[in-house]
Protein backbone atom coordinates (compact mmCIF):
# COMPACT_ATOMS: atom_id res chain seq x y z
CA UNK A 1 0.00 0.00 0.00
CA UNK A 2 1.25 3.37 -0.65
CA UNK A 3 1.85 5.69 1.86
CA UNK A 4 -0.47 8.96 2.67
CA UNK A 5 2.65 11.21 2.00
CA UNK A 6 3.43 9.25 -1.41
CA UNK A 7 -0.01 9.29 -2.55
CA UNK A 8 -0.47 12.97 -2.07
CA UNK A 9 3.12 14.37 -3.74
CA UNK A 10 1.58 11.87 -6.91
CA UNK A 11 -2.06 13.39 -7.19
CA UNK A 12 -1.80 16.58 -9.52
CA UNK A 13 -5.42 17.59 -9.21
CA UNK A 14 -5.07 18.04 -5.64
CA UNK A 15 -7.91 20.99 -4.20
CA UNK A 16 -7.14 24.40 -4.11
CA UNK A 17 -4.68 25.32 -0.80
CA UNK A 18 -3.68 21.47 -0.20
CA UNK A 19 -0.28 20.97 -0.03
CA UNK A 20 1.70 17.49 -0.99
CA UNK A 21 2.05 15.77 2.37
CA UNK A 22 -0.17 18.09 3.88
CA UNK A 23 -2.60 16.59 6.96
CA UNK A 24 -5.76 17.33 5.54
CA UNK A 25 -4.75 15.42 2.36
CA UNK A 26 -3.41 12.33 4.66
CA UNK A 27 -6.77 12.19 6.54
CA UNK A 28 -8.63 12.28 3.10
CA UNK A 29 -6.71 9.01 2.03
CA UNK A 30 -7.41 7.92 5.36
CA UNK A 31 -11.03 8.41 4.71
CA UNK A 32 -10.80 7.33 1.36
CA UNK A 33 -11.04 3.48 2.95
CA UNK A 34 -13.30 0.80 3.36
CA UNK A 35 -15.21 0.41 6.62
CA UNK A 36 -15.88 -3.02 8.05
CA UNK A 37 -19.65 -3.66 8.81
CA UNK A 38 -22.11 -5.73 9.52
CA UNK A 39 -21.98 -9.69 10.84
CA UNK A 40 -22.14 -13.21 10.59
CA UNK A 41 -21.95 -16.41 12.85
CA UNK A 42 -19.40 -18.83 11.06
CA UNK A 43 -18.60 -22.49 11.80
CA UNK A 44 -15.28 -23.28 12.83
CA UNK A 45 -13.69 -26.87 12.42
CA UNK A 46 -11.69 -28.86 14.98
CA UNK A 47 -8.46 -27.41 12.76
CA UNK A 48 -9.44 -23.60 12.78
CA UNK A 49 -10.52 -23.23 9.35
CA UNK A 50 -13.35 -21.07 9.21
CA UNK A 51 -14.57 -18.35 6.41
CA UNK A 52 -14.40 -14.54 6.64
CA UNK A 53 -17.96 -13.29 5.94
CA UNK A 54 -18.09 -12.13 2.13
CA UNK A 55 -18.56 -8.32 3.11
CA UNK A 56 -15.54 -8.07 5.47
CA UNK A 57 -13.51 -9.90 3.11
CA UNK A 58 -14.33 -7.72 -0.12
CA UNK A 59 -13.38 -4.54 2.60
CA UNK A 60 -10.18 -6.35 3.41
CA UNK A 61 -8.83 -6.91 -0.59
CA UNK A 62 -10.26 -3.33 -1.10
CA UNK A 63 -8.42 -1.57 1.28
CA UNK A 64 -4.99 -3.42 0.66
CA UNK A 65 -5.11 -5.56 -2.36
CA UNK A 66 -4.19 -8.23 -0.46
CA UNK A 67 -5.71 -11.91 0.53
CA UNK A 68 -4.32 -11.48 4.38
CA UNK A 69 -5.14 -9.94 7.42
CA UNK A 70 -3.70 -8.96 11.10
CA UNK A 71 -5.30 -10.92 14.22
CA UNK A 72 -4.70 -9.97 17.77
CA UNK A 73 -6.48 -9.52 20.88
CA UNK A 74 -8.95 -6.72 21.48
CA UNK A 75 -7.65 -5.21 24.10
CA UNK A 76 -10.18 -4.58 27.34
CA UNK A 77 -12.50 -7.31 25.20
CA UNK A 78 -12.04 -11.07 25.58
CA UNK A 79 -12.27 -11.25 21.72
CA UNK A 80 -9.84 -11.07 19.19
CA UNK A 81 -9.68 -8.22 16.33
CA UNK A 82 -8.61 -8.13 12.89
CA UNK A 83 -7.76 -5.71 10.12
CA UNK A 84 -6.02 -4.93 6.58
CA UNK A 85 -2.48 -4.16 6.57
CA UNK A 86 -3.32 -0.90 5.89
CA UNK A 87 -4.60 0.14 8.77
CA UNK A 88 -1.44 -1.26 10.41
CA UNK A 89 0.69 1.17 8.75
CA UNK A 90 -2.20 3.73 9.93
CA UNK A 91 -1.64 2.18 13.52
CA UNK A 92 1.90 2.85 13.77
CA UNK A 93 1.53 6.14 12.68
CA UNK A 94 -0.96 6.65 15.46
CA UNK A 95 1.14 5.24 18.31
CA UNK A 96 3.87 7.82 17.40
CA UNK A 97 1.95 10.85 17.38
CA UNK A 98 0.27 9.54 20.87
CA UNK A 99 4.61 8.85 22.15
CA UNK A 100 5.22 12.15 21.22
CA UNK A 101 2.16 14.09 22.91
CA UNK A 102 2.72 11.85 25.72
CA UNK A 103 6.61 12.82 25.86
CA UNK A 104 5.35 16.56 24.60
CA UNK A 105 2.99 16.66 28.23
CA UNK A 106 6.11 15.16 30.30
CA UNK A 107 4.11 12.20 30.73
CA UNK A 108 6.04 8.43 30.66
CA UNK A 109 5.14 6.09 27.31
CA UNK A 110 5.42 3.07 27.53
CA UNK A 111 6.52 2.45 23.80
CA UNK A 112 7.81 -1.12 24.54
CA UNK A 113 5.18 -2.37 25.51
CA UNK A 114 2.58 -0.72 23.73
CA UNK A 115 4.66 -2.15 20.63
CA UNK A 116 4.97 -5.50 21.90
CA UNK A 117 0.75 -5.51 22.26
CA UNK A 118 0.32 -3.47 18.49
CA UNK A 119 2.39 -5.26 16.61
CA UNK A 120 4.37 -8.33 18.49
CA UNK A 121 1.26 -9.88 19.72
CA UNK A 122 -0.62 -10.05 16.21
CA UNK A 123 0.16 -12.55 13.49
CA UNK A 124 -0.89 -12.41 9.79
CA UNK A 125 -3.10 -14.50 8.36
CA UNK A 126 -3.44 -15.62 4.57
CA UNK A 127 -7.05 -16.66 3.17
CA UNK A 128 -8.06 -18.30 -0.01
CA UNK A 129 -10.47 -16.80 -2.90
CA UNK A 130 -13.61 -17.79 -1.09
CA UNK A 131 -12.38 -16.44 2.53
CA UNK A 132 -11.28 -19.23 4.38
CA UNK A 133 -8.28 -19.42 6.91
CA UNK A 134 -7.17 -21.18 9.81
CA UNK A 135 -6.95 -19.13 12.63
CA UNK A 136 -4.03 -19.37 14.96
CA UNK A 137 -4.34 -21.69 17.69
CA UNK A 138 -2.97 -19.37 20.62
CA UNK A 139 -5.26 -17.05 19.09
CA UNK A 140 -8.33 -19.41 19.05
CA UNK A 141 -7.44 -20.48 22.91
CA UNK A 142 -6.85 -16.23 23.84
CA UNK A 143 -10.77 -15.68 23.07
CA UNK A 144 -12.21 -19.53 23.91
CA UNK A 145 -13.33 -19.72 20.48
CA UNK A 146 -15.12 -23.31 19.92
CA UNK A 147 -17.40 -24.51 17.30
CA UNK A 148 -19.01 -20.87 16.02
CA UNK A 149 -16.99 -17.72 15.50
CA UNK A 150 -19.01 -14.32 15.32
CA UNK A 151 -17.64 -11.36 12.99
CA UNK A 152 -18.76 -8.25 13.80
CA UNK A 153 -17.66 -5.03 12.17
CA UNK A 154 -16.20 -2.23 13.71
CA UNK A 155 -15.49 0.38 11.46
CA UNK A 156 -11.72 0.39 11.65
CA UNK A 157 -11.56 -3.16 12.40
CA UNK A 158 -13.60 -6.28 13.06
CA UNK A 159 -14.01 -8.37 15.69
CA UNK A 160 -14.39 -12.55 16.30
CA UNK A 161 -16.24 -13.64 18.99
CA UNK A 162 -17.24 -16.54 21.03
CA UNK A 163 -20.65 -15.93 20.85
CA UNK A 164 -21.18 -17.46 24.11
CA UNK A 165 -18.68 -15.15 25.68
CA UNK A 166 -19.97 -12.07 24.04
CA UNK A 167 -23.35 -12.68 25.76
CA UNK A 168 -21.62 -12.94 28.80
CA UNK A 169 -19.59 -10.17 28.69
CA UNK A 170 -21.18 -7.30 31.05
CA UNK A 171 -19.80 -4.81 29.03
CA UNK A 172 -21.37 -5.45 25.79
CA UNK A 173 -24.55 -3.52 24.82
CA UNK A 174 -27.74 -5.62 25.22
CA UNK A 175 -28.68 -4.81 21.30
CA UNK A 176 -25.26 -7.07 20.13
CA UNK A 177 -25.91 -9.77 23.04
CA UNK A 178 -29.46 -10.03 21.13
CA UNK A 179 -27.84 -10.19 17.56
CA UNK A 180 -25.96 -13.02 19.08
CA UNK A 181 -28.72 -14.80 20.72
CA UNK A 182 -30.81 -14.31 17.71
CA UNK A 183 -28.09 -16.18 15.25
CA UNK A 184 -26.96 -18.88 17.61
CA UNK A 185 -31.21 -19.89 17.27
CA UNK A 186 -31.43 -19.68 13.53
CA UNK A 187 -28.50 -22.11 13.71
CA UNK A 188 -30.18 -23.79 16.47
CA UNK A 189 -26.97 -23.58 18.63
CA UNK A 190 -27.96 -24.29 22.43
CA UNK A 191 -27.66 -20.81 24.20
Amino acid sequence: MESCESHATTNHSMPEGERPGSLTRAIRHVGDRGLFRGHALNAIDAKGRVAIPANIRKTIESNSGQLSFVIGKREGDPCLIGYDQGWAATLKSELRTEEARERDAGRAFDKNNLNRRAFGNTDDVVFDASGRFIMPKFFRDKAQIGDWVLFLGTADDFEMWNPHLLIATPDVDEETKDLARYLLAERKVAL
